[in-house]
């Protein structure tokens, strides 16, 4: 009896279970969609939106989709559009929700705020069907505000951050994007200022270098850092004056002008930053009286002008600091430029011998033999040969002047059958540093002479010592 008891009890559990699961959890679930789908304003998607119209008492700002990513703006003028925010505008547009019905046939539509509105949403469908909103004022609490449908008279509540997600001005839907770009795609970059005229390429192993008489390396992290801040820089202000209302906007002077070119095409990108917003001046006020050295330098905005589009804008200070390099700022500072994990072989001979090093599976070996290399020998070697430079010299005497025409250390990187660098040391420059010179490149550099030592280190500093015999595997 008691077994029985217990499987009925069982089979009840079961039932409870599973009405609460299936009515409870799962039907909760249901008509808690059915709610939201019936409180939903209207039926469509994002995706669905062709045009996009926001009104208020002083202006509407028409968007209309270019393609399922891209939009313009064409009212009040015709801009670039930030496509990002107006696609996240459509998403938001096609997710209204009425939170509850304040009257279902309003007498009086002022005391809401509706009559006129003070602001309102139209959107245009793909299938060519129009919907519109008024939004009015805010409710007592201030957390929602009064809304309805055009040609009704059904006032209803819809969250304030509905109505503030559609009170965009112009400017904050314009692209703000100072330079339209993929950064990896960056081909070539010249920049001209006052620090000089520099012409940077990139080769096909994604490394930058200087063009010039002599083709020097570039401090690649660095001049990605530069092209970072042009495709991720955003605009701070735009210019929405006539240029024609101003004496000089000196654009033709600039402060930096910078071309690149990107992409398998080579699409060429233009930007000229001129002067600070702060000197700008209309033909209608008076010079600038000149500054004293000790003043703020200014407002920290600089005017701008992206040449593919009509637009004048402001960018910061910050971005033009960034831009403001000469050729030494981006010379690459390592002594020889590496990916040290491109490097497979290592050849080197100093005071103690020759001696030759393999990578394979990740480790490293004295070459055509079992002999595990120190693995902080190796990086030794590498460290040594990616440290800073102190000097350049760029117009070197004859290399007997430095102890280079027979160098007693050389090392040498490859990969596979590929030079990487080949470096050789002379005797110590009288600052303290030790000359080097690495093959192709025309100058002498003077070498920090520190984590130099391991260069000229005999067999044993390189090599694991052998097991000993018995010794625990």
């Amino acid at each position: 009896m008691r077994f029985k008891g217990t499987l009925v009890l069982l089979a009840v559990c079961l039932l409870l279970g599973g009405y609460v699961y299936f009515y409870e959890i799962k039907g909760g679930e249901k008509r808690e969609k059915a709610k939201e789908a019936e409180n939903q304003v209207w039926k469509f998607e994002g995706k669905d939106i062709s045009r996009i119209d926001l009104v208020s008492p002083t202006q509407t700002v028409t968007a209309v989709r270019q393609n399922e990513k891209d939009w313009a703006l064409t009212s009040p003028k015709a801009y670039d559009a930030d496509s990002d925010e107006l696609n996240q505008l459509a998403n938001s547009a096609s997710n209204i929700r009425r939170e509850s019905v304040v009257e279902a046939n309003a007498a009086d539509l002022a005391k809401f705020g509706l009559s006129p509105a003070q602001s309102s949403l139209r959107v245009k469908t793909y299938g060519g069907k129009e919907y519109a909103i008024d939004f009015g004022a805010n409710n007592p609490t201030g957390s929602s505000a009064y809304a309805m449908i055009p040609g009704t008279k059904e006032v209803f509540l819809v969250s304030t951050s509905v109505v503030s997600a559609f009170g965009k001005k112009v400017d904050d839907l314009r692209n703000h994007a100072v330079l339209s770009f993929d950064q990896p795609e960056a081909q070539s970059l010249d920049l001209k200022s006052s620090k000089g005229d520099l012409e940077l390429t990139k080769d096909s192993n994604d490394r930058w270098w200087i063009a010039g008489k002599e083709t020097l390396a570039a401090d690649s992290p660095g001049v990605r850092g530069i092209l970072n801040a042009l495709s991720m820089g955003k605009i701070k202000e735009f210019f929405n004056d006539s240029p024609q209302d101003y004496q000089n906007l000196g654009l033709d002077k600039p402060t930096v002008d910078v071309r690149l070119t990107y992409g398998k095409n080579k699409a060429m990108k233009h930007l000229v930053i001129g002067p600070e917003k702060s000197s700008l001046r209309k033909k209608t006020e008076a010079a600038a009286p000149k500054k004293n050295a000790a003043e703020p330098s200014g407002s920290g905005l600089y005017l701008a002008k992206d040449e593919s589009r009509p637009d004048l804008f402001f960018v910061e200070k910050d971005l033009v600091d960034k831009l403001l390099k000469s050729t030494n700022d981006l010379r690459d500072k390592a002594l020889a430029s590496i990916q040290r994990w491109d490097v497979d072989s290592i050849a080197l001979t100093n005071s103690k011998g020759t001696f030759a090093f393999t990578k394979s599976e990740g480790e490293w070996f004295m070459a055509g033999t079992k002999k595990k290399a120190k693995w902080e020998g190796i990086n030794a070697i590498l460290d040594a040969m990616e440290k800073p430079v102190k000097q350049w010299i760029d117009k070197p005497a004859p290399l007997a002047a430095y102890g280079l025409e027979k160098p007693e250390i050389r090392v040498v990187l490859k990969q596979g059958s590929s030079v990487l660098a080949d470096c050789a040391f002379g005797k110590a420059a009288k600052d303290g540093g030790i000359y080097a010179q690495v093959k192709g490149d025309p100058s002498v550099k003077v070498a920090d002479p520190e984590g130099l030592s391991v260069l000229d280190k005999g067999e044993s500093e390189f090599v694991e010592p052998p097991a000993t015999a018995g010794a625990k595997k």
